[in-house]
């Protein structure tokens, strides 16, 4: 508990001191001394214990975190003060972290002294406990297994699986948000030369290879999901409890320790919200849609507020951010999701620290962001897309020197931005909007710098329904590129796209062709996840779709046409790893192919809608066509009548 809190600390402090130089300024010597005694912290909190030892180790734990607010707090202060003021303060801070190096030396001595014994009376104590765990008549073999396995975990895999717990139990939690809410916390072990959202998933990954972390398979294809199982997440909401490490709450009676660093609260309404003005909280994360509009904004004027790390509103109902967010001077994460909000307040510029920005399906915003934008020198993520117009943000000119983004989605590719694009080459994930004939060569000349990029997303103008996405074949694809989403109609797959071996993931969205892409696309050797959106006109297919050895990595594909009637053939061996089948919009579509019941990996066939007559022969009980389907675990579909059903209710 009070190891891994210090190891963060001195992770979070080592990175933060070269971005505050000005600020820590002639307080070099106690910043060392402070370092030092950090290191001797974390060598004695990994002792075993008894009762006394486990109050000393707390009592560290406290120390911790009180010194981290110091240094926070003298950041925040030194913010608004200059000249004689900024002087007196830095002299006050430096009596304080003598004290409280003082205290922890003090602590850690008491600590070093606790006779042997102790120790091991205390790990005896604990062999009891496990004894115990073992004998517990009420836990099944996995979670008592899952226990006792627990402390065994680096301490940054006990983390990550901490802070899972701030979402609700059975909550879908998107994988890349997991990883943007970690790097924000610091709540990850350093590697030298790693980046740190490489890291996370790293640990992300082996928490799922281990069966902790569970991926969701009901939407493969659609981001990666993760859950914690049942049992495991009442154990950690337990520990999380125990170690005052996160508070979920569902109303305002709800008590939170003044050491909480994390709270959600889970209620439709923010006026449930317990009491926050006293809480030095890290993170808030709001759910279940709260309605934000008539919350009283006065508890981000409190001192708590300001040591705020993360802020996640996704979801609620707010129609406008209050001018008070641009104190929030620690803040990495700010999260507007799915939010009413229609503009973005110019002081959002002076969160220096902001790692995230996340603005994406926003029904009113602004389709230009202010200038104080590129302020923000430290932003990593900038996730954009609007929910009605269905076109790109425009982005100030300057927008090239966030030499820091990893991620720009949702961006006008208009003025200049197509050519600034190309000073951005460490990106690693790219969606532009309103590509056209005007901005792609610029476009792909700047595309072309990304020799990191794994993530590539275009979309033309006016692309719903019939807009043009304008391609050219001089280009060659990023070499790391795995990941590829073009929206808008083509007359033809270019000549690159057949060459990106690395290629894993790919959408054709409304392109309308009427060259069936499959020729093409099946040599792809490791594709794993095909989307065919309206991008293929025709009223059958056959077996020309895949032969044998086709698409032979292909797990999930998806199609939707509203010309498709037949699919008539699938040879047998191909698609030989499929999994999940997904026919979404096939309005029209009346017949299943013969040679689908060979393909023995599936585990899913969603038929949305269907229909009435083609269901009739799909049923289980004397279906001419059943055999086709009825190896497949789990099948989902929605008839026309019962679609019909379901609108009727919804508008009566």
């Amino acid at each position: 508990m009070a190891g891994a809190a210090v190891k963060f600390f001195i992770q979070r402090l080592g990175s933060q001191l070269p971005q505050e130089t000005e600020t820590f300024a002639g307080l070099e010597d106690q910043i060392e001394n402070l370092m030092s005694i950090l290191k001797q912290v974390g060598d004695v909190c990994s002792t075993e214990g008894d009762a006394a030892v486990r109050s000393l180790v707390k009592e560290l734990r406290d120390l911790i975190f009180e010194t981290d607010d110091c240094i926070d707090e003298f950041i925040i202060q030194m913010d608004n003060q200059n000249g004689s003021d900024r002087m007196a303060l830095a002299q006050s801070f430096r009596s304080e972290l003598e004290k409280l190096v003082s205290s922890l030396a003090e602590t850690v001595q008491r600590l070093t002294e606790l006779d042997h014994s102790t120790t091991i009376e205390g790990e005896k104590e604990e062999d009891q406990k496990n004894s115990n765990l073992m004998d517990d008549g009420e836990s099944s073999d996995s979670t008592s297994s899952f226990k006792l396995n627990y402390k065994n975990l680096p301490y940054y895999l006990q983390a990550c699986l901490k802070y899972c717990c701030i979402f609700p139990k059975d909550f879908w939690i998107p994988k890349g948000k997991l990883i943007r809410l970690l790097v924000a916390q610091s709540l990850i072990q350093e590697k030298a030369g790693t980046i740190m959202e490489v890291i996370a998933e790293e640990n992300i990954n082996e928490l799922v290879r281990l069966g902790i972390l569970h991926v969701v398979d009901e939407h493969p294809g659609n981001g990666t999901k993760l859950t914690v199982p049942s049992p495991y997440h009442e154990f950690l909401v337990c520990e999380t409890q125990r170690e005052d490490f996160i508070a979920a709450t569902t109303n305002s009676d709800s008590s939170i320790s003044n050491t909480i660093r994390y709270v959600s609260i889970h209620s439709d309404t923010m006026n449930a919200a317990p009491n926050l003005n006293n809480q030095r909280l890290r993170s808030l994360l709001l759910f279940k849609n709260q309605d934000t509009s008539e919350v009283n904004w006065n508890w981000l004027n409190s001192s708590g507020a300001k040591f705020l790390r993360v802020l996640d509103l996704e979801g609620t109902k707010m129609q406008s951010l209050p001018d008070e967010v641009g104190d929030l001077i620690h803040l990495r994460y700010l999260g507007l999701k799915h939010t009413d909000i229609s503009e973005l307040p110019e002081r959002l510029g002076m969160l220096r620290a902001l790692q995230t920005l996340d603005i994406r399906w926003c029904g009113n915003l602004l389709a230009i962001l202010p200038d104080g934008i590129l302020n923000l020198v430290r932003l990593r993520h900038l996730k954009m897309f609007k929910n009605s117009g269905v076109c790109g943000m425009k982005v100030p000119a300057g927008i090239g020197r966030s030499k820091n983004l990893l991620t720009l989605t949702g961006v006008h590719a208009g003025g200049s931005t197509a050519r600034e694009l190309g000073n951005l080459n460490q990106l690693r994930r790219l969606g532009v909007m309103d590509v056209a004939e005007e901005n792609i060569s610029e476009l792909f000349d700047s595309i072309m710098n990304m020799q990191d990029l794994m993530s590539l997303s275009l979309e033309g103008k006016y692309t719903y329904p019939q807009g043009t996405l304008a391609l050219v074949e001089t280009f060659t694809p990023p070499p790391f590129l795995t990941k590829l989403r073009l929206e808008g109609v083509l007359e033809r797959l270019p000549n690159w796209l057949g060459l990106m071996e690395r290629l894993t993931k790919l959408r054709l969205g409304f392109s309308r062709m009427n060259e069936n892409p499959s020729l093409v696309l099946q040599f792809l050797p490791n594709l794993k996840n095909l989307t065919l959106w309206h991008a293929y006109e025709t009223k059958q297919m056959g077996k020309e779709f895949c032969r044998v050895g086709g698409f032979p990595k292909l797990e999930v594909l998806s199609i939707s046409s509203s010309e498709l009637e037949e699919w008539t053939e699938i040879e047998e061996g191909a698609l030989p790893n499929l999994k999940y089948l997904h026919l979404h919009n096939c309005l029209q579509l009346r017949l299943l192919p013969e040679g689908l019941q060979f393909i023995t990996t599936l585990k899913q066939l969603d038929l949305l809608p269907l229909l009435d007559d083609h269901a009739d022969r799909l049923k289980p009980d004397g279906g001419k066509e059943n055999y086709k389907i009825r190896h497949i675990p789990l099948i989902r579909l929605i008839t026309m009548s019962m679609l019909k059903d379901l609108v009727g209710k919804r508008d009566s």
